[in-house]
């Protein structure tokens, strides 16, 4: 497979990087103010990340499968002054979209990675001129904000997740040491740089150790077991199924893994037999962690310990991080007993953005996150996280924002009431299912409800992969729709009300 390469040394990439803190600088961007970056893994990624950070500003990361939905709610609550997208990537053209959000957004400027004339090249934003005077900087404090992501976590609204340089960095060097990481290592990342998986990981992590890193825009994982291979990779870190398709698709004839020797999989669930295969077969370490946008990894499994503990449990917690496990009311429960997981410690974000009565809610008065997963935790300290917060749809570590969905289902003139769920699978852990109760004498196939998406704008991967028409929604007596019932006719695979189409 052909592939178009680019290659920097540290020298040749700050010099991009003072290029494009100049052009931000004569946009106007200054202290606090927001930059928002739709762009696929990439080294322009990198260099705005740096050239933001330069200027005391805030990156919001927005991933490249966002469609102008998702987009406008993101642009509108940052108020963000700069943003930089594609103009192609993975067949879709996104002048359509920018061009849109120029009319409205009178004040937003859009810089266009790709040759266009309507919008400034953001090449040519990054291309060393000569100098033209000093740069002046304004560098940010340890706790100034640094970065705002968008989760859709379990109530499926979309969220600002807000870090400090403080909450972001300090993570990172406790992680550091706890997987044992330094300068002879070379970091792949193939996950989404909007995710913080890819962000932390695959743009700041090399950063702050120096070190060489090799990125993939578009998962593939022939082409990603080639990078691997070529440039003798010693970590990586995503969601189970790219491990998964790795392992699938190695050819030891081919491929030349004996340099990896980490790769972190969260965001699903690990089969046994994949440990063990990666293990034997390819000499790599599979560890476990477990984490959130609002925490990175807080729970790991170390790479001295026993290959059991990588599909038995989620880790350990690490260094300044702590771990407890509670009941409804609060009480602190012993081990090996079911509750909900909560958290504490320098990794903890500093806030939703614009939602400090939703931050509140979160934290208890004694500085506890509530994360709203259930776990338990065994006498030497491991965790096991035993299921999500209830609502959640977690579709191969891509967390779909289920009440936006659903409200876009309500909007269809065929459907009277909806519920979007989460059914089982093998790969990607969860798919998207629409439970639905049609208007009386309407019809819907699902081919017809995801056009009717496509034309909503919302991102392919949050549509439904599966519709279910049932005449009545199981409801409490305030009429609140119970999902739990609903999961429990999948799990069942019995119950006479649903008809597949």
């Amino acid at each position: 497979m052909e592939r178009d390469e680019a290659r920097w040394t540290f020298g040749q990439f700050a010099e991009i990087v003072d290029a494009t803190t100049r052009a931000l600088r004569d946009e106007g961007i200054t202290n606090h103010d927001v930059v928002a970056v739709e762009l696929p893994n990439n080294w322009e990624f990198v260099a705005l990340t740096l050239a933001i950070w330069n200027l005391g500003a805030v990156i919001c990361p927005i991933m490249p499968i966002f469609r102008e939905h998702e987009v406008r709610q993101i642009l509108y609550k940052t108020r963000a002054k700069v943003f930089v997208l594609p103009k192609t990537f993975r067949h879709f053209d996104f002048q359509d979209m920018a061009r849109h959000l120029a009319q409205d957004y009178p004040h937003l400027t859009i810089w266009m990675r790709g040759e266009t004339e309507e919008f400034p090249s953001l090449h040519e934003m990054m291309n060393p001129k000569p100098l033209t005077g000093d740069l002046s900087l304004s560098l940010p404090d340890y706790d100034d904000l640094a970065e705002i992501v968008f989760t859709s976590g379990t109530t499926g609204r979309p969220k600002g997740v807000m870090h400090s340089h403080r909450t972001l960095l300090r993570g990172l060097l406790i992680q550091r040491d706890f997987l044992h990481l330094g300068s002879e290592d070379v970091i792949f990342m193939p996950s989404p740089f909007a995710h913080q998986t890819g962000f932390l990981y695959g743009v700041v992590f090399p950063l702050l150790l120096g070190i060489p890193a090799v990125y993939q825009d578009i998962w593939e994982p022939r082409t990603a077991l080639d990078l691997l291979s070529t440039w003798h990779a010693t970590f990586s870190m995503g969601a189970t199924p790219f491990f998964a398709d790795l392992t699938a698709h190695y050819d030891p004839l081919k491929h030349d893994l004996s340099a990896l020797k980490i790769f972190l999989c969260a965001g699903a669930p690990i089969p046994r037999v994949l440990v063990e295969k990666a293990h034997s077969q390819l000499g790599t370490h599979i560890l476990t962690g477990w984490g959130m946008s609002e925490n990175s990894l807080v729970t790991l499994v170390k790479p001295e310990d026993p290959l059991e503990k990588t599909y038995s449990t989620d880790g350990q917690p690490v260094p300044e991080m702590f771990c407890r496990v509670v009941d409804e009311t609060g009480k602190v429960l012993p081990p090996f007993t079911e509750g909900e997981l909560q958290v504490k410690g320098p990794q903890n974000f500093i806030g939703y953005f614009d939602e400090p009565e939703l931050t509140e809610k979160l934290y208890t008065d004694d500085g506890w996150l509530n994360t709203g997963d259930l776990a338990i935790i065994d006498t030497d300290g491991y965790i096991r996280i035993t299921g999500r917060a209830r609502d959640m749809i977690n579709r191969g570590g891509e967390k779909i924002p289920v009440s936006d969905v659903e409200d876009l289902l309500y909007r269809h003139p065929a459907i009277k009431e909806a519920a979007l769920v989460g059914t089982a699978d093998d790969r990607l852990g969860q798919r998207a299912c629409a439970v639905v109760v049609l208007n009386p004498g309407a019809h819907l196939t699902l081919s017809e409800l995801t056009q009717y998406l496509d034309s909503c704008h919302l991102t392919k991967q949050f549509w439904p992969e599966r519709l279910e028409i049932v005449s009545d929604l199981p409801k409490t007596p305030s009429g609140k729709i119970q999902k739990f019932r609903i999961r429990e006719w999948f799990d069942q695979g019995l119950d006479p009300h649903l008809s597949s189409h």
